[in-house]
């Protein structure tokens, strides 16, 4: 109690002491504490007095009275209920005080752990000692005490004293007595630092900053500009004024070995101009730092971090300020000895300098050199400068000894004294107590008899072979799948644990009790049976000694198997360390930028279905069978027994010590065993990447190719049309070709991309056959209905005809098969084009496909041979009818009355005008549907016009004439309205089917009437109109003209020509002269 009462200046500690009314009344009248960092213990009791911060303690805390009771005793007391509640009861309920708070609302931008002091104490503290946590609150609260200021003060240093200055101002030397000399520092501080004085590294300083990993800022305090306008000036401008500013530490540049730090501002905190607080040491997002004007790269010499004790940044600076003005000062003494005259001072002597000169020609080699001489004279120059120098020096130094207070100013450098021995010669080697080492070496030493070491090297030699071993097959020859990876491994470890435990442990017992064997009784007894005896011989220092061995072997090798083993997988892993999680492949799926330093490790297969693009292994998996595999190479040492058992077969031992192997958790285990977790996850991320750029092949690799060929059918497709669909396909199948490899190597991973590839192009190749493969079909029924029609001809052409009427019949009906033979020969003709298409990708054709492609294209000439035969069968039975007629009509004449001749003409003559209705009327049906219909090209222009106007007296004339019959007579003027609607096309088909239409006028017409015209084989009159060329009646009518014209001089030309053609003309000599020379 006395002690908390001295701690709390003299008055008791009372736990229900009252709160000390500080707060601050803010505009709505609520009340908060004053904010102050608080500690894990009351910042009340502490050793710098509480006085005026606590009340009597006596009083108790304040209470409000009870009226709970009161309410049930008074009469008039009002019910609840009469209040009326207020609307917003959560606002009252904000705007209520109940007195000051603890909590802590100030905004800190810097870490808990940032300001912690270092200390030297366990994490785990054995009663009775100081607690870990309690020393660092204490030592953080004592250097929030110290000012630094004050500490400086201390060492006789002013803060404007630390930077140099550029002043022109004379120097008063000699007024001060403590400082005769008080010249202006000009050397930066930081040059004579003593880095010995931190107790931290800068990087460690910087860790402290760490919080949920964001590197905060790490407070401290800096010796920066007062005004940041200052920070473009020249450092040592006198016209800067340096304060001790608090700031954070940003970042640390170790070339330059500068701290990045940042002015608080005045609420305390680290923000940039938005308000942002400035993390991870002020880069942004782009990668690129920021630049404020608080901002300031400092030494470390002028930054003092609160974590660190003031008391000792003083002494580091008051230590670096004397050791810099001492430097100043030497500097300022050899200036003045450099700037006194050498005249009249002396030279060295000349036999001093030749003996000099001698003994350096004496060097092997020198005297070849041809410009020795003119070397020789440069070195005495410089010789004789030295020694004038020295002259001087001793002139200076004595002048400032006869009259110290003139120069006091001058600070003479001290004097190292050489030690000079007495004597000339080596001392005497002083007494030694030789044999007595030497026995008592001996009795300590183990290698004193020639069994112990041979055994000992025997032991070594074993213990070598284990050093040379690995618990791991390393390296790998070939990539190999998880399974097999890790059984080789297994394997691998099984037989270095198996060979450990047992062909090692029995040939070191067989080396160390052969070598042992005949030692006999003695220090090396193997065959001792009392355990105090053993103990106490050289025998069990013996097995110590090889316990350590087999241990330190055990160790070696463990050691370098997982470094090994790491090592391979962080090889395999380097190139993907730097990779973050947001990584995109990108479009190149052959070359891999992640390539191994060795060869891959893994082996793993590309897998597309419909669960995506994923792998054949899991990758997670990879992670443990690694770490599996590390923790089982360290498990197969752990049971290893020592020798001491089996060597001491004489003693009875109650159970087997095991040998101290490498523990699971050790530091350096721990940190491989995350090496290859952090290397192995970094190597998943491009693993993913890739898989997840091959997520835009699902669509093809999941297409039901039924399903396809049911849509693509339903759709009508020409035959280029199917063409392209299939050259799309071969195409995309060779761009997958050549864009996706058979395997990559990405990281430790070799990807067997093969198998995908391959799906991917047969799928392709699949679609384009099966697209084919209905175009085969279509034109497969296309042949089977042309062959269908042409059956159909040929049963009709071998019926027979049973009667005149029946031949006229089937003759007229054969009138039509050409034409027909030409449509079924055109379908024929685009069907045989489009098996060239299909024979153009190499597609075979079945044999009914076969077959019936073929049987296609013979049955027009089939037919044409049928007709040849079926015309001569015709002309045989109209012979035949003819024969029959003529009986049968010779018969019928015998049978006939006298035919009245007088009344046959009248009947001729009144029927002739219904005659030539009646003819006139199915030509001009039969014509019109002709010109109409059929191919421009099979009209001729001028039986048109004789035809049409033909028809128009006709008709003309059979209106007058059937004027008493109303019906004939509309017949008769329906006709002769269409022949005269039909009259003014007359000079476009004339214009049209003009005979000296040559391409180069259908390009005049086309380009002039703004259309595409050309004489094709589908063209009819009907489409002709359908285009509006009459409405270019004109246009067509002049290129007409024109081409007639051409037509009839090419005419006349050709006509000229074959008659000229027969004629030969004979050429003979003329006026034949000889020339003579």
């Amino acid at each position: 109690m006395s002690s908390r009462a001295s701690r709390s200046g003299g008055k008791p500690f009372s736990a229900n002491r009252t709160r000390v009314d500080s707060a601050n009344k803010t505009s709505g009248g609520q009340a908060y504490p004053e904010i102050k960092q608080r500690g894990y213990y009351s910042d009340i009791i502490g050793t710098d007095g509480s006085d005026g911060q606590l009340d009597y303690v006596l009083n108790g805390p304040t209470t409000a009275q009870d009226t709970l009771w009161n309410v049930a005793k008074e009469k008039h007391t009002p019910k609840v209920t009469a209040f009326e509640e207020k609307g917003n009861v959560i606002e009252q309920i904000k705007g209520q005080s109940h007195g000051p708070s603890t909590e802590i609302t100030a905004i800190s931008d810097f870490s808990k752990s940032s300001s912690e002091p270092k200390v030297q104490l366990p994490f785990y503290t054995k009663p009775g000692d100081c607690p870990r946590k309690i020393e660092v609150e204490r030592r953080r609260r004592l250097y929030s005490t110290l000012e630094l200021k004050n500490l400086l003060k201390d060492q006789g240093i002013k803060t404007d004293q630390l930077m140099p200055k550029q002043t022109s101002m004379p120097v008063q030397i000699n007024m001060d007595p403590n400082d005769p000399a008080p010249f202006p520092a000009y050397l930066p501080l930081h040059l004579f630092d003593n880095e010995e004085h931190d107790c931290r590294l800068p990087t460690e300083w910087l860790k402290m900053g760490q919080d949920n990993g964001t590197r905060k800022p790490v407070p401290a305090l800096a010796l920066l500009p007062s005004k940041d306008t200052d920070k473009e000036l020249d450092p040592t401008d006198p016209k800067i004024k340096y304060e001790w500013t608090d700031v954070g530490i940003l970042d640390y540049d170790p070339k330059q070995q500068l701290f990045f730090v940042q002015k608080c501002n005045s609420s305390g905190r680290i923000v940039d101009e938005s308000g942002k607080a400035v993390v991870n040491g002020g880069f942004q997002s782009d990668g690129s730092r920021m630049d404020l004007k608080n901002q300031y790269w400092v030494h470390r010499v002028r930054l003092m971090l609160k974590a660190e004790d003031p008391r000792i940044f003083a002494q580091r600076v008051a230590e670096a300020f004397r050791l810099r003005k001492e430097t100043e000062a030497i500097l300022r003494y050899n200036l003045y000895v450099d700037c006194m005259p050498m005249d009249g001072v002396g030279e060295l002597d000349q036999a001093s300098l030749r003996r000099m000169v001698e003994c350096a020609k004496n060097s092997p080699g020198i005297g070849r050199d041809k410009n020795l001489e003119d070397y020789i004279q440069v070195l005495e120059k410089e010789v004789n400068i030295d020694f004038c120098w020295s002259m001087n020096r001793i002139i200076f130094d004595k002048t400032v000894d006869e009259d110290p207070v003139t120069f006091a100013f001058v600070t003479k450098p001290e004097k190292k004294e050489e030690l000079v021995p007495v004597k000339g010669c080596v001392l005497d080697v002083p007494e030694y107590p030789y044999d007595q080492n030497y026995d008592q070496f001996a009795f300590h030493s183990l290698l004193t008899r020639k069994e112990s070491i041979e055994a000992t090297g025997k032991v070594r030699t074993e213990c070598n072979k284990v050093c040379g071993m690995s618990l791991f097959h390393i390296p790998t020859t070939k990539p190999m799948r998880l399974e097999e990876f890790e059984q080789t491994q297994s394997q691998a470890t099984s037989q270095v644990s198996l060979f450990l435990k047992d062909s090692w442990i029995t040939v070191l017992r067989t080396h160390i009790r052969t070598s042992l064997r005949d030692v006999g009784k003695g220090w090396f007894n193997i065959h001792e049976t009392n355990w105090e005896v053993y103990q106490i011989s050289k025998l069990k220092a013996f097995m110590e000694m090889v316990k350590f061995i087999m241990q330190d072997s055990m160790r070696y090798l463990i050691q370098e198997s997982l470094l090994s083993f790491t090592q391979m997988v962080i090889d395999a892993c380097h190139s993907a360390l730097t990779l973050e999680e947001e990584f995109v492949w990108g479009g190149d799926f052959i070359m891999s930028p992640f390539k191994p330093k060795r060869n891959a490790l893994f082996l793993v297969d590309l897998m597309l279905d419909n669960q995506g693009a994923h792998y054949s292994t899991n990758l997670n998996s990879f992670e443990s069978m690694l770490v599996g595999l590390f923790d089982k190479g360290i498990q197969s040492t752990q049971h290893i027994p020592q020798l001491e058992k089996y060597i001491l077969e004489d003693i009875t031992w109650s159970g087997t010590p095991l040998l101290e192997s490498v523990g699971e958790h050790e530091p350096f285990v721990e940190e491989l065993r995350d090496n290859i977790c952090n290397s192995i996850r970094k190597a998943v991320i491009p693993m993913k990447a890739y898989a997840k750029e091959y997520e835009k092949h699902l669509e093809l690799m999941n297409t039901d190719i039924n399903k396809y060929v049911e849509e693509y059918d339903a759709q009508e497709h020409t035959a280029q049309e199917v063409k392209d669909e299939v050259e799309l396909h071969l195409k995309e199948r060779e761009i997958l070709e050549n864009a996706l490899p058979t395997n990559v190597v990405i990281g430790p991973f070799w990807v067997n991309t093969d198998q995908v590839k391959q799906k991917l192009c047969k799928k392709r190749k699949e679609l384009s056959l099966a697209v084919l493969e209905l175009l085969a079909k279509k034109l497969r029924k296309q042949a089977d209905d042309a062959c269908e029609s042409f059956k159909d001809i040929s049963r009709k052409l071998y019926d027979k005809c049973n009667c005149i009427e029946e031949l006229s019949d089937m003759r007229e009906w054969m009138k039509g098969i050409p034409e027909k033979i030409k449509e079924h020969q055109e379908q024929i003709d685009k069907a045989m084009e489009d098996y060239e298409l299909i024979e153009e990708f190499y597609y075979n054709l079945s044999q009914d496909d076969f077959n019936a492609k073929w049987t296609a294209i013979a049955w027009p000439h089939k037919i044409e041979r049928q007709m040849e035969a079926t015309y001569t069968q015709l002309e045989e039975d109209e012979e035949r009818f003819r024969k029959l007629q003529t009986s049968d009509q010779a018969n019928f004449n015998d049978r006939l009355d006298t035919l009245q001749y007088d009344k046959l003409g009248k009947l001729v003559k009144d029927f002739e005008p219904f005659r030539n209705l009646w003819l006139t009327v199915s030509d001009w049906l039969r014509w019109h549907e002709s010109w109409m219909n059929d191919p421009l090209e099979a009209i001729n222009a001028e039986e048109v016009e004789k035809n049409v106007n033909d028809s128009y007296k006709t008709m003309h004339k059979s209106n007058k004439v059937f004027a008493e019959m109303p019906g004939v007579q509309q017949v008769a003027a329906e006709i002769k309205a269409n022949i005269e609607d039909f009259k003014p096309f007359i000079p476009l088909i004339q214009g049209l089917r003009n005979p000296g239409m040559r391409n180069r006028h259908w390009e005049q017409l086309s380009a002039d009437i703004g259309m595409a015209v050309r004489p094709k084989k589908n063209l009819t009159f009907s489409k002709c109109l359908e285009m509006g060329l009459d409405k270019h009646m004109a246009t067509i009518t002049k290129v007409a003209e024109v081409a007639g014209k051409e037509y009839s001089i090419e005419q006349a030309l050709d006509k000229m020509e074959k008659e000229w053609e027969p004629v030969y003309f004979e050429i003979k000599d003329y006026k034949i002269q000889e020339h003579t020379s």
